[in-house]
């Protein structure tokens, strides 16, 4: 039996103020002179008989199904996913810094503690970054030695805290030094000191990952020809803030860990948001070892991966 009008017009008239004029159901009853349990099934009618229909519409630059997917296979918080054809991760950087940008203006809250490594991403995100909630930025690890970023590191929390307009905890020395019993009287150094104390305080940690495969990763260049062979013969797949990590994303032991001034392997697992930004397909081994190894909370990548990841995960 077809419905009646008078019944159709009510029904019409109630889902009109729950979700256009978005009017409460007691608010609705009222006005009606019926009771909040006949609103509420007057709205769970219309919406089963397709007189209100729901569109959820996409963003053109993000691809939403592929990171549910992606946080789903591993364990992720987030995954913010770009659209876009295949790039390398060179031509990635812009977008995927603007990416970055977005994330932490949406996410960081005052009071908190952001820590920044390296990288050439990392100083697109801070050219991107136009504003930021008071929280306090912190060094992650030490400067990259001939890094050619539009920002060394020093630059990079200086501008972050410029815009957030909080505490800056540089560190004015290299990530590594060949000389332990050096990097040790530095570690003590009053201003280094006051710089990693507040590592056991970092909420978010920002990094990009670096792909072990040389020439193409930035940190194996820097490293010393013995240091470059002990991480290869180990089978680093990764960097991530510095440490070396295998294909299941363990770390590797080198001399690199026990000569680094920056965050340590178990300050990076303690931090309770850790977000990695990387693209590129030539990157996806060395993501997909990352998340192999449960280390972040968040990555930011491109579609191209993304599939990749899902496949790589599969094997």
């Amino acid at each position: 039996m077809a419905r009646r009008p008078l019944a159709r017009l009510m029904m019409t008239t109630v889902a009109h103020r729950h979700f256009v004029g978005r009017q409460t159901k007691s608010d609705i009853a009222d006005s009606l002179g019926v009771s909040r349990f006949k609103v509420a099934r007057l709205i769970e009618e219309a919406i089963a008989s397709g007189v209100v229909r729901f569109t959820i519409a996409e963003l053109d630059e993000y691809d939403t199904e592929l990171a549910e997917a992606l946080s789903a296979r591993f364990g992720l918080r987030h995954a913010v996913v770009l659209r876009g054809p295949n790039l390398s991760a060179g031509q990635m950087t812009e977008a995927l810094g603007r990416a970055a940008a977005a994330l932490l203006e949406e996410t960081l809250v005052d009071g908190q503690t952001l820590a920044v490594a390296w990288g050439r991403t990392l100083s697109a995100c801070a050219q991107a970054l136009t504003k930021l909630p008071a929280v306090d930025v912190v060094q992650a690890i030490g400067s990259m030695a001939g890094g050619e970023y539009v920002q060394s590191s020093v630059e990079l929390v200086h501008r972050l805290a410029a815009l957030s307009r909080g505490q800056a905890y540089p560190l004015y020395l290299p990530m590594w030094l060949e000389d332990p019993s050096l990097v040790e009287r530095l570690r003590n150094e009053p201003s280094i000191a006051r710089a990693t104390a507040r590592f056991a305080h970092v909420d978010v940690l920002v990094s990009g990952i670096g792909a072990w495969n040389p020439p193409q990763s930035t940190l194996f260049a820097t490293l010393p020809l013995a240091w470059q062979e002990q991480a290869q013969v180990a089978g680093t797949s990764a960097d991530l803030c510095s440490v070396l990590l295998d294909a299941d994303g363990r770390p590797v032991v080198t001399p690199l860990a026990e000569n680094l001034i920056g965050m340590t392997v178990e300050q990076i697992r303690a931090a309770p948001t850790v977000i990695g930004v990387a693209g590129g397909i030539e990157k996806a081994e060395a993501i997909s070892a990352v998340l192999r190894g449960r280390w972040l909370t968040t990555l930011i990548t491109d579609a191209t991966v993304g599939q990749r990841l899902l496949g790589l995960s599969l094997k």
